[in-house]
This record gives C-alpha cells, structure tokens and sequence, in this order.
C-alpha cells in the first residue's frame, strides 16, 4: 500500500510492486558481465591468459634463507650459542686445543697451521728464527 514517503507514481514503488509475483534473475552490472562471458568462454581474446597461484617455498630452499653453521671440529651443525675465531665457528664445548682437549674460552687461542692450541702446546709447535725469542702479546681490550 501506498505511503507518504513513497508516492505509488515513483519508479521505485512500480518496480517493487508491479514485479512481485514474478521470478526475476539476479540484476548483474554490465562489467560483471562480460567478466563472467570471458571465464565462461573457451575462447578468450588476444592478451588475456591463464595464471596459476603462487608456490610458496620450503625454508629448507636455497636462496635468502639463512643457513646453520657447521662446526669446525665436529662438522655438526650448532643450534644457539656459538663460537667464531678466524672465520670458523665451533660449539662452545668443541672450542679446545687441539693437543690437550683444555678449553680455550677466556684462555686465549693461538693458531698453529689452521689448528687451535693453548698457548703452551702453540709455543711447543712453533720456533722463533735463530737468535729470536717467543713472545706472546695479547691485544688490548
């Protein structure tokens, strides 16, 4: 029935009543259309093109992924607390002379072709040229 703030004259009102009994398709815009012809249709026009989604990568992938580093005595990789001397990383526990297996960390370390030592068993494995002394400097902390 008619109402004062819808005039039974309107465009509106007509399009709400006169059609009620009817089903009636679900009104599509004109762009939603021919979007909808375009997938439907086998034969697409020059310039368009199927895509997939993209893959996503393991972690495990070469690329930026960062990778663990291995140990220089053991060869195992070190997860957590890590030592480096010279480009080479070993675990806390593997940081020891290659000699008497005693624990270098805030001993000091001297390497002797590529190998760990203590400082005694490195001045054991190195002689100074002939009328030369051994003399052991520390940096400044």
């Amino acid at each position: 029935e008619p109402t004062a703030s819808v005039p039974p004259q309107s465009d509106v009102y007509r399009m709400l009543h006169d059609n009620r009994n009817e089903p009636t398709q679900p009104r599509q815009s004109g762009s939603f259309r021919v979007l909808q012809e375009l997938v439907n249709d086998d034969d697409r026009p020059a310039g368009t093109r199927s895509v997939r989604a993209p893959i996503t990568k393991a972690h495990g992938s070469a690329g930026s992924a960062q990778k663990m580093p291995l140990c220089d005595k053991c060869g195992s990789g070190i997860v957590g607390a890590v030592v480096k001397a010279r480009d080479k990383y070993r675990h806390p526990e593997c940081f020891v002379c290659a000699d008497c297996n005693l624990n270098l960390k805030q001993k000091g370390y001297f390497f002797v072709e590529g190998e760990l030592y203590c400082e005694t068993h490195a001045r054991a494995r190195t002689r100074p040229p002939e009328g030369y002394d051994t003399v052991t400097l520390y940096p400044k902390a």
